[in-house]
């Protein structure tokens, strides 16, 4: 599946595959738990893989983001939770990118400090004080908070105690602070991606220090050079998501060769191999699959490349970084369905691979960055129109 990877990162592939057994034993206790298992965070902890997008002089992986997607895939194709907990807890960097030399260093020089946040600013408040801002709010679908010690919080800036607004833009500032200061709530209970904890987490009167916030919508790394300072943060975790559901994707496509080595439908004497309608459905699911991924990797890589020569991105950039993510999300969904249908009553037994890929793709699907409202933002910016949101 990994068709296009790095000598610097191929050592994490090797790590993955080391620990596929831990992550393949604890599936079902993440789902049951609602959460990353704690010996697949170990696991996590120990090959360096939430580390994969640090400095190599903080004894991360400095592997570029595109590479980064291709690991979070693989682990995807183990267990779509675990997949997206790696997603999301090893990107957090990439916020933290934009805080204070000083503040990224103090956070990353513990070598087990996990990060996690919500991008949702409208369910938090910061009001400014003296050297700093006190955030309250909830956090709300802060996935992977269970094994995280810092929490981000994007929140409305408050004047005055009502919201302060630039040009009609409400202004926004994210904070990052311990997680010690939080209170994870228990209100993940969901059908697929049950395993990634993404549980809301609130807190009050939180005070955070400058140097540990920036400006929600102008965020930019402080210190950090290119390609990083020179590609727009939102097109840098554009990708850290549908690449996970592209994984989940290619675990169904894995378990219906698996079950139609032997399975023979009812009312049949051959195999469900050897059914023309399941030959037709695996093909055409397998194409869908190839091609959202083909684009989607073309465009990270595209996008990784410019920001290493100091190109700018432009709207239109940013929205074709979009269209490719929420593209590929959609072609893997109807991957999925395609393996689900062929499957037959495998596919709806509770404790099915299939039945699972289908619920956490499904899920997956419907984040605020890779659901279908993104095609109407999308179209806007097409037809030369504002994008008419903050978020593309």
């Amino acid at each position: 599946m990994i068709d296009n990877l790095s000598e610097r990162a191929r050592p994490y592939l090797d790590k993955i595959r080391q620990i596929a057994p831990i992550i393949r034993e604890n599936a079902d206790r993440a789902e049951r738990e609602a959460q990353l298992p704690s010996e697949v965070a170990e696991a996590f902890h120990q090959t360096g893989l939430f580390r994969i997008l640090l400095p190599r002089e903080m004894a991360g992986g400095d592997v570029t983001i595109p590479d980064s997607l291709h690991l979070c895939e693989e682990v995807g194709a183990i267990d779509g939770s675990a997949g997206w907990n790696l997603a999301i807890c090893s990107s957090s960097p990439l916020f933290s990118n934009c805080l204070s030399r000083n503040a990224f260093d103090k956070i990353y020089s513990d070598p087990r400090a996990v990060g996690c946040g919500s991008l949702n600013p409208m369910t938090s408040q910061a009001v400014r004080t003296e050297g700093g801002w006190v955030f309250t709010g909830r956090a709300t679908y802060a996935s992977g908070s269970a094994q995280s010690n810092w929490l981000l919080s994007a929140a409305l800036v408050l004047h005055d105690g009502a919201p302060r607004f630039v040009n009609d833009v409400p202004e926004l500032r994210a904070g990052v602070f311990p997680m010690d200061n939080a209170k994870i709530l228990d209100t993940w209970h969901m059908s697929g991606m049950s395993g990634t904890g993404s549980n809301d987490c609130v807190f009050e009167n939180v005070l955070v220090t400058d140097e540990y916030t920036f400006d929600w919508l102008n965020a930019q790394p402080a210190w950090r050079g290119r390609p990083y300072q020179t590609i727009p943060l939102t097109m840098q975790f554009a990708g850290n998501l549908a690449c996970v559901i592209l994984g989940v994707a290619r675990h169904a496509l894995d378990e219906l060769k698996r079950i139609a080595q032997a399975k023979v439908p009812v009312a049949t004497r051959a195999t469900l191999r050897e059914r023309p309608i399941a030959q037709v459905q695996v093909a055409q699911a397998e194409g869908l699959l190839q091609a959202g991924r083909a684009w989607f990797y073309n465009v990270s890589d595209e996008i990784w490349q410019r920001g290493v020569v100091g190109d700018t991105f432009t709207l239109q950039d940013r929205a074709n970084a979009r269209l490719a993510s929420v593209t590929a999300t959609k072609l893997a969904l109807q991957a999925v369905d395609l393996v689900a249908d062929a499957a037959g009553m495998n596919a709806n037994q509770v404790a099915s691979p299939i039945s699972r890929c289908w619920r956490d793709a499904h899920t997956a699907s419907q984040h605020v960055l890779l659901n279908t409202a993104r095609f109407e933002v999308i179209g806007r910016v097409l037809f030369g129109l504002d994008p008419g949101s903050p978020v593309i």
